[in-house]
């Protein structure tokens, strides 16, 4: 009887061990399971931004003056603005009226084949749980500090009395099809939408559809004595804690554009940080003191494309007919205003 006493005991005694070792080992098995999200990473041990990514959203690069130092909108504001948008993709995706009449005489046309069929984006940029005014964040009222008096290399042309139509070195790096959108394409909305990023241990590599365009950062290492502008620019890149950073100088004064003017002074300082399995946000200082009073810093955020979602071949060929289209178009409006010249002289 004793005996069987004992064994109880020891038995009760075993059971509550039990217990107390599964509490001491799987809650924090259960906490665990709530972490919050840990990046990936490389079998190179770096964060692993590697794959497809898009920038869909709309946002301009400079705030409207008249929201002064509102850097984000509401939730409610937001969602009005976005149904807005939607609105009027809706009406512009709806059959054409068969009685139209032509478009003002002198208004733009521009590319309409591209822009009539293009799909367009709907919502904000969303950064860090804010709805974006802007995508420029510093200085605080969302512009570019230009300084009072600036020249980029397309203005030092014009102020030599070279026309905008005189030749194709007066044209726009894009139109060319030597640049696309901005001096690195991703910095603004509407350019470089869709990229792919690949990462070894020596460098990164960021291909952005448009273009298309390749990008080749060298990781850990320095830039050339020797440098020389290049489209594009010279870049660097080294690991910040789970941030890539990347630095790029060597820009050709002829990327300056209509959106971000610049020199061969520019410098621009970026950081690619995943913040999510399926977010990353981009965020960019721009630093050229022959066109800004200051730096500048912008953000933007990239989502992670579906695994349905593919890049495609894209093509921009400099020197098609749109070219020298433009340039004959020039001619032929300075050849009718010689012929007008001539004949009211001859009238006189």
């Amino acid at each position: 009887m004793k005996l069987q006493k004992t064994f109880r005991i020891s038995c009760k005694s075993y059971f509550l061990l039990l217990l107390a070792s599964w509490s001491i080992f799987s809650v924090p098995n259960l906490l665990a399971a709530e972490d919050p999200w840990v990046v990936s990473r490389t079998e190179f041990g770096t964060p692993d931004l590697q794959g497809n990514w898009n920038k869909l959203f709309r946002a301009p690069l400079q705030r409207p003056v008249e929201l002064g130092e509102k850097r984000a909108y509401g939730e409610q504001e937001a969602r009005e603005i976005m149904d807005e948008f939607a609105e009027a993709e809706r009406i512009r995706n709806s059959p054409i009226e068969g009685d139209r009449v032509a478009p003002p005489v002198g208004d733009s046309i521009a590319q309409q084949s591209d822009l009539n069929f293009r799909p367009q984006v709907n919502n904000l940029a969303l950064v860090n749980g804010e709805y974006r005014t802007s995508i420029i964040v510093e200085p605080a009222n969302g512009r570019l500090p230009y300084l009072e008096e600036f020249e980029d290399i397309y203005g030092r042309r014009l102020r030599m009395g070279h026309g905008a139509f005189d030749g194709p070195e007066a044209r726009p790096a894009s139109e060319r099809c030597l640049n696309q959108g901005a001096q690195i394409p991703y910095m603004i909305d509407v350019a470089a939408r869709f990229i792919q990023i690949v990462q070894t241990h020596d460098y990164t590599m960021i291909l952005n559809e448009k273009g298309p365009q390749v990008r080749i950062i060298r990781m850990n290492s320095e830039h050339p004595v020797n440098g020389f502008p290049k489209w594009g620019g010279d870049s660097i890149g080294h690991w910040e804690g789970d941030s890539l950073v990347v630095h790029t100088i060597g820009f050709r004064p002829e990327q300056s554009n209509g959106r971000i003017r610049s020199s061969t002074m520019l410098e621009v300082t970026e950081t690619f940080t995943r913040v999510s399995k399926q977010d990353l946000i981009y965020r960019y200082t721009v630093v050229d003191p022959e066109i800004y009073s200051e730096p500048w810093v912008a953000e933007l955020p990239f989502r992670r494309m579906a695994k349905s979602e593919k890049l495609y071949e894209a093509a921009c060929h400099e020197g098609n007919y749109s070219l020298p289209g433009i340039l004959a178009g020039a001619r032929r409006l300075e050849a009718d205003a010689r012929e007008v010249k001539d004949t009211q002289y001859l009238d006189n």
